[in-house]
């Protein structure tokens, strides 16, 4: 099954193993997708053994895109989703929300993908301006074509004014994937009637599209495969702003290429510019040979919307050709049902806003939720956070099947420090404290200050590393300048280590891990007992 070229921009992100994951997205990018999808589970499991997780997330995209051009949706539904688990920063995630929109809105679950574009479009607010931004906002482009946002679509492919400065190597991807958005968008239009503001997004096809196949343009462009697709936009353009013979010549000297490229769903665009061209030259018989071949193109992939571009088409042909009370009955029934799609398209839209009202406020629940979980004084979790992850423990799956350690963190001596160096003191001693056990932690880390000068780490790692962290923390605490502080200062602690066992229930690994602690107390402090 093939799909459209104007695929969404990856974002180009590789950790240290690079060569595995370029030759995928290079793979995905000459449309091997049977390939991709071989050698993907290999790569990954390369990946995941050497702890290279920035090329793994690379890999579970490429895996997920070429299951999506494939037509093989509830897969790549589930890659879209372990993507979203997998994705560390605020525009990865994003960017996974919006491929996933892309993926529901293929299956037909609109109001979920609006819901997952919705969740795209919020973070991206917050998001900078960089090529992370434009990738991800390729996403956004590419989900709201396929849910016929096509508003969106163009505000998302033009929203980086800058792409020049910030990645050149981009552009063609963008103004290729803009333009078919508005080729799509302007042949509804004339569906409806509205011809001139259908005229108006083929004329802007046109000046995208035509400086690329310039002769004189620059000799450094690549275009490789796109080139036969900005023909086949360009000669589409042409062909619906009256331009006919121009349209004919391009349009044939790229249907052979497209086909040789088994790149069929796009050569119905190609067909298209051919047959209307044809029609407006009154050579019906033809035309209609070529809108059917690419009807029949476009029944390898697509939704119901690309079928009807093809179907008003021929019943344009057969009320020109034979005109008659039939065919206008026919050509007026295609009419009516591209008028019922459009008032769904319109409604659609109103979803997304509702959609995006929904996430702004399950946002605002989620900040107040944290700032409930919060210790104002160290910024760390609070008593209520750290019950609610020590709850966790015997319910979460994840928890039982994932490797995972509590450390209990007490201040030595802490009465000490308030009495002699005053509260004030002890505040600050807390809170520098705080920022270290943060410094140290890695996110899928969770420490908490649970009570006065007790601390809590719940270690997302085995014994041996969750013992190696803890002697960094005690060791960065006891040699911090603490004279900054307070002269004479010094301040050391007391931990109390203990690993998550099969069946262990989250009392049983406190109970542990505070009878090491009070094993290091008696050891005589500023120690680690594991």
């Amino acid at each position: 099954m093939e799909s459209s070229s104007a695929l969404p921009v990856p974002i180009e992100q590789f950790g240290t193993l690079t060569s595995p994951a370029r030759r995928l997205r290079q793979m995905y990018g000459e449309g091997r997708y049977e390939e991709v999808l071989e050698l993907a589970g290999e790569y990954l499991w390369i990946m995941e053994a050497f702890g290279d997780w920035q090329s793994a997330r690379a890999i579970v995209q490429s895996h997920s895109y070429a299951l999506t051009e494939l037509g093989r949706y509830t897969e790549a539904e589930f890659m879209s989703r372990d993507l979203i688990r997998r994705s560390v920063s605020r525009v990865g995630r994003a960017k996974a929300n919006a491929d996933m929109a892309d993926v529901m809105s293929r299956m037909g679950r609109l109001e979920e993908g609006l819901h997952q574009l919705a969740a795209a479009m919020t973070a991206l607010e917050s998001c900078p301006r960089n090529a992370w931004y434009y990738a991800a906002m390729s996403s956004v482009a590419e989900a709201a074509r396929w849910a016929e946002l096509y508003e969106l679509a163009d505000t998302a492919t033009n929203a980086e004014p800058n792409l020049d400065s910030i990645d050149p190597t981009r552009r063609v991807i963008r103004d290729l994937q803009r333009a078919e958005a508005l080729l799509e968008w302007g042949l509804r239009l004339d569906h409806v009637g509205r011809f001139e503001e259908a005229g108006v997004r083929f004329r802007d096809v046109i000046t995208l599209t035509r400086p690329w196949l310039d002769p004189d343009a620059d000799p450094d462009s690549q275009l490789g495969s796109d080139q036969a697709m900005l023909g086949a936009l360009l000669a589409c353009g042409l062909a619906k702003t009256g331009q006919a013979e121009e349209a004919l010549r391009l349009a044939a000297s790229v249907i052979p290429d497209l086909h040789a490229d088994s790149r069929h769903f796009d050569a119905r665009l190609a067909h298209l510019a051919y047959g209307v061209a044809l029609r407006s030259l009154g050579k019906y018989e033809k035309a209609a040979r070529e809108l059917i071949a690419a009807e029949q193109l476009c029944a390898l992939a697509g939704a119901a919307r690309h079928r009807l571009i093809f179907q008003y088409e021929l019943a344009l042909i057969a009320a020109e050709s034979a005109p008659s009370e039939a065919t206008r009955h026919l050509l007026s029934a295609v009419r009516a049902h591209a008028q019922q799609l459009w008032r769904l398209r319109l409604d659609r839209v109103a979803m997304l806003r509702q959609a995006r009202r929904r996430v702004q406020l399950e946002a605002d629940h989620a900040t107040a939720d944290t700032a409930a979980q919060t210790d104002p004084l160290t910024r760390l979790a609070n008593r209520r956070g750290f019950d609610r992850r020590m709850a966790a423990v015997a319910t979460d799956a994840r928890a039982v099947t994932d490797q995972m350690c509590l450390l209990l963190v007490d201040v030595d001596n802490f009465k000490h420090i308030n009495d002699n160096f005053s509260h004030a003191v002890g505040d600050d001693v807390l809170r520098e404290i705080g920022h270290i056990l943060r410094t140290e932690c890695r996110a899928s880390d969770l420490p908490a200050r649970f009570g006065g000068d007790e601390f809590g780490v719940f270690l997302a790692t085995d014994l041996t590393t969750a013992t190696r962290i803890a002697a960094r923390m005690r060791t960065s605490i006891r040699d911090h300048d603490w004279h900054k502080t307070a002269l004479g200062l010094r301040v050391t602690v007391s931990m109390g280590l203990a690993s998550l066992l099969p069946g262990m229930t989250g009392e049983q690994l406190f109970a542990t891990a505070d009878e090491h602690l009070y094993t290091a107390k008696r050891a005589g402090r500023d120690r680690l007992a594991a």
